[in-house]
C-alpha cells in the first residue's frame, strides 16, 4: 500500500500557502484577534464586510470537507488478520498522528480561519465604537462652541 498521505495532508497546507504558512498564518490570526480585543486593531463596517465574507466562504467550503473528516480519525476495517490490523494502525497513524498529518493540517486551518473570522467581528466592533465615541467627541466640542 501506498502511503501518500504526507502528500495529501502537503497539499491541503499548500492551499493556505503551505505548512509553514499555515503556522504562520494562525499564529497571525490569533495576534489579530488579540489587537482587535484590545483595541489596536479596528476595521470599517465595509472593509471588514468584504473580509469577513472571503473567510466565511473558506469556511464553508473547509465545513463541507470537514464532515467527511472524522472518518480519517478511526482505522479503517482492512480485515481481522495481523497485516490487517497493522495496515489499519499504519493508516490511522499517517491520518492523525501529528502536527503534519492530515487531520491536524485541517484542524489548524480550521481553528485559524475561526479565529481570523473573530477577529474580523472584533475588529468592526472596535472600529463602530470608536467611531461612535468620536462623534459623540465631536458633538460635545460643538457644544461647548455654541455657548
Amino acid at each position: 500500500m501506498s502511503d501518500n498521505s504526507g502528500d495529501v495532508a502537503t497539499q491541503v497546507a499548500n492551499v493556505f500557502g503551505g505548512e509553514q504558512q499555515l503556522n504562520t498564518m494562525n499564529t497571525d490570526a490569533k495576534r489579530m484577534l488579540a489587537d482587535a480585543q484590545a483595541g489596536r486593531w479596528a476595521v470599517d463596517e465595509e472593509t471588514g464586510t468584504h473580509l469577513r465574507r472571503a473567510v466565511t466562504q473558506m469556511q464553508t467550503r473547509l465545513n463541507e470537507v470537514g464532515q467527511r473528516v472524522h472518518l480519517l480519525q478511526r482505522a479503517p476495517k482492512f480485515g481481522n488478520d495481523e497485516y490487517a490490523q497493522r495496515a489499519a494502525a499504519h493508516f490511522l497513524s499517517a491520518m492523525d498522528s501529528d502536527d503534519q498529518s492530515l487531520v491536524q493540517v485541517f484542524i489548524t486551518a480550521r481553528d485559524t480561519l475561526e479565529t481570523l473570522r473573530q477577529a474580523i467581528e472584533t475588529a468592526i466592533s472596535k472600529y463602530d465604537a470608536s467611531d461612535e465615541a468620536a462623534t459623540k467627541t465631536l458633538n460635545t466640542l460643538r457644544n461647548q462652541e455654541s455657548r
